[in-house]
């Protein structure tokens, strides 16, 4: 158990602002971590420690199936179809996947996320918060496997969002090398054969050690479990030979540090702590449809920890649907800002929900896919989640479906012909709300 503080007031705890630090792994699906106990195998004792302390969110999703729209949702409490990156910025310069025969082409989508849209690292620096940024960016323009360093454009960097510091973030999607030297130009070699993860972990310890006396935010967004799959050759064989659940402990590992960090300095008391993920697993989850890149639950169900002391009550639950956009209304006001201004935030304040709440106001969910990634099932297209009910609308080859998340979790029977006035009801509701954010469809071939 952490240990809990008191005695004399700190300078953050003086102001009434919270620390915030927001953990977001990259590709980790619901089901690979021990608090859920779904998967005893898995060694993650800090992450399981950070439930206990915290808030267990049963249905977390992710604004989009893949990384880099939910990271731009994320940091600008916009749906990745209003922002107008509506899949990951690639790699290859102009690699937009291809449908089979017949199918539309991808939406365009933006290649970096704009200078002029809302970020909560910059309202956070204005309200007084020391900002840091460490892990993966991936929203600094495409062509980044044609480089040395993963730098394609500085100024679309997180510094120029509002964070003061940045260790890790520029293009790319993936490590060029997961062990130093790590060819990244914004981290410094240090030692031959470090791993990233841990050299991260350090980094975000570091930055709570330098700024613990006044409120600050840490967004620590490691690449980890991203591919390709390599670890530490003494954690695969401790766990058994896995590369993948090596990479987990890793990651754990450096969750471990923050939060051993934040104890040491006296600041785990006035901290809000946030575990996410981008969206599903490129690893499957067993008892969800599908992975990364599809529409189903396994695409965009994600593990969500929060733990804030003295507002969430440890060890608890909670089963209201929310998802990425939420992330920048809940820090703001959480800091004692306002999001007023913001006209187009489409994210609600997750405090009452952390206060005990059962709800909020909010009747549905949207996603808007109009990309072709022919792995999965469920591609292509839009999709509403209301109550139990999900409507999948093609923008393709694929037909339109609905399920019930509450008689079928696992998305295989499309009740749609059974149902057909919900269908219609969810459609015209899908359809208003794209019209809404001028989402951008796919071209026809």
């Amino acid at each position: 158990m952490f240990v809990a503080f008191s005695g004399v007031l700190s300078a953050q705890e003086k102001s009434g602002k919270p620390n915030i630090v927001f953990i977001m792994a990259d590709d980790l699906g619901p089901g690979w971590l021990d608090y859920d106990d779904s998967n005893p195998e898995v060694n993650t004792p800090n992450l399981q420690r950070l439930a206990e302390t915290g808030m267990l969110f049963t249905k977390a999703y992710a604004a989009c199936s893949v990384c880099s729209p939910t990271r731009a949702a994320c940091i600008t409490g916009m749906s990745p179809a209003q922002i107008g990156m509506t899949t990951h910025i690639p790699g290859k310069a102009g690699n937009e996947r291809k449908g089979p025969k017949g199918s539309p082409d991808g939406a365009e989508s933006l290649k970096h996320l704009p200078l002029d849209l809302p970020s909560y690292a910059r309202e956070l620096k204005e309200l007084g918060y020391a900002t840091g940024f460490i892990g993966k960016w991936h929203l600094a323009g495409e062509g980044s496997i044609a480089t040395k360093n993963g730098i394609v454009n500085i100024e679309w960097h997180p510094e120029k969002y509002g964070f003061d510091v940045n260790i890790g973030g520029c293009a790319y999607g993936q490590p060029k090398s997961w062990f130093d030297p790590y060819r990244n130009g914004t981290i410094k070699n240090r030692k031959k054969g470090e791993y990233l993860t841990d050299r991260l972990g350090d980094e975000a310890a570091d930055f709570i050690k330098a700024n613990h006396e006044k409120p600050f935010h840490l967004t620590f967004w490691p690449y980890s479990v991203h591919t390709p799959i390599k670890a530490p050759k003494e954690l695969v064989k401790k766990n058994g030979g896995s590369q993948y659940r090596a990479m987990l402990e890793s990651l754990d590992g450096a969750v471990g540090k923050v939060l051993g960090t934040l104890e040491s300095t006296g600041t785990l008391e006035n901290t809000m702590v946030v575990f996410y993920s981008d969206n599903g697993g490129h690893i499957p989850t067993d008892w969800l449809a599908d992975k990364k890149a599809s529409l189903l639950e396994g695409g965009v169900r994600v593990p969500l920890v929060v733990s804030w002391p003295g507002v969430i009550e440890g060890g608890s639950a909670c089963d209201v649907p929310v998802t990425s956009m939420d992330f920048f209304p809940t820090f703001v006001n959480a800091a004692g800002g306002s999001t007023d201004e913001f006209s187009n935030l489409e994210g609600l304040d997750l405090k009452p929900l952390f206060e005990g709440g059962d709800s909020l106001d909010r009747e549905a969910l949207y996603w808007h896919f109009p990309h072709n990634r022919v792995e999965v099932k469920y591609y292509m297209g839009g999709t509403i989640l209301r109550g139990d009910w999900k409507f999948y609308k093609g923008y393709g080859l694929i037909q339109d479906a609905l399920f019930n998340l509450q008689d079928d979790p696992m998305e295989k029977n499309n009740v749609l012909a059974d149902h057909p006035e919900i269908a219609d009801q969810l459609r015209v509701k899908l359809d208003a709300w794209l019209k809404k954010v001028f989402a951008k469809m796919p071209k026809k071939n």
